[in-house]
């Protein structure tokens, strides 16, 4: 059989003609007419230079050709059409995707918890991927769709990307609780004199320099890492202290928050995609699921 010269709008025929195993309830299947059926079963037939479909007492029987072909047509026009209605619809609670989302520290501290609680008991098969990347590569890998989703203080996503605030965030220190200096309050001489660790991931770093700059004031900074979670394990476990956005600090054992001695702009945590997945509705489900979860966390806190 020439594939090139089938009529693929028989092969709708053949399937409804295949479950029905009669010709009238096929007719009904696809919406032809009963001498449309079986002038389309007669096409095909001939195109496959066999029967397909015997006549019998208890219906059309298929034949062996029939049977062989019965299982790749049937998935190739489930897929056909679970292309076609993918676009206009997505049904989180039977999907089995996963979506991938680059997030900041303070996006995996605030944002994953919630979002995981809320998707555990109602969506079953839909899977979280938290990935980090330089910063220098989320636009690269969100246009090619690596990434669904990037959460976080970002300033550097702007053309053909969309954005959503989710909630602000202020900066603080961290120091332990029986730290030896710093007590109910935190001085400036105090921060500058203190051994501070850096983090090089986030916005947090160069906004303080930009500060004390303006002060003429450095920070004696003694250790490098690379994410603020091992910042405050640190600070947990030392004299030294370290400027986090403080959401990133909540609920860790052995440390005081305090607010940053001079004055710095608010945090805009907020999720952004790109615009080849505004209008795709599985990316939209997830961007009103997290805004959801972060909205009720808000009004939960407030009443609290």
């Amino acid at each position: 059989m020439n594939l090139h010269k089938l009529d693929l709008n028989l092969l709708p025929v053949f399937a409804a003609l295949y479950r029905q195993r009669n010709v009238s309830r096929a007719a009904n299947e696809v919406g032809l007419t009963q001498s449309a059926m079986s002038n389309a079963l007669s096409r095909l037939r001939s195109s496959c230079d066999d029967p397909l479909f015997v006549r019998t007492r208890g219906g059309m029987v298929p034949t062996a050709l029939a049977d062989i072909l019965a299982g790749p047509v049937l998935e190739a026009l489930q897929t056909l059409e679970n292309g076609f209605s993918q676009p206009f619809g997505f049904n989180a609670e039977h999907s089995e995707r996963t979506f991938s989302l680059l997030m900041s520290d303070i996006g995996e501290a605030v944002v994953l918890p919630k979002l995981i609680q809320a998707l555990y008991a109602t969506t079953p098969g839909i899977k979280i991927q938290a990935i980090r990347l330089p910063r220098s590569e989320y636009a690269q890998a969100m246009e090619s769709g690596t990434a669904d989703l990037a959460v976080g203080n970002l300033d550097f996503l702007k053309a053909g990307y969309y954005q959503q605030r989710l909630f602000d965030d202020s900066y603080s220190c961290i120091a332990r609780a029986d730290h030896p200096v710093i007590g109910a309050a935190l001085l400036l001489e105090q921060y500058l004199a203190a051994g501070h660790v850096f983090v090089r991931t986030g916005n947090t770093e160069p906004l303080v320099e930009n500060a004390l700059s303006q002060r003429h004031a450095r920070r004696n900074i003694r250790l490098e890492v690379a994410q603020y979670h091992i910042a405050a394990k640190v600070v947990a476990e030392t004299d030294l202290i370290a400027s986090v956005p403080q959401n990133t600090a909540r609920g860790l054992a052995n440390l005081k928050v305090y607010p940053l001695p001079f004055d710095m702009p608010t945090a805009e945590v907020r999720q952004f995609w790109h615009e080849r997945n505004h209008h795709d509705p599985a990316n939209q489900w997830l961007r009103k699921t997290i805004a959801a979860v972060i909205a009720l966390d808000a009004s939960k806190t407030s009443v609290d």
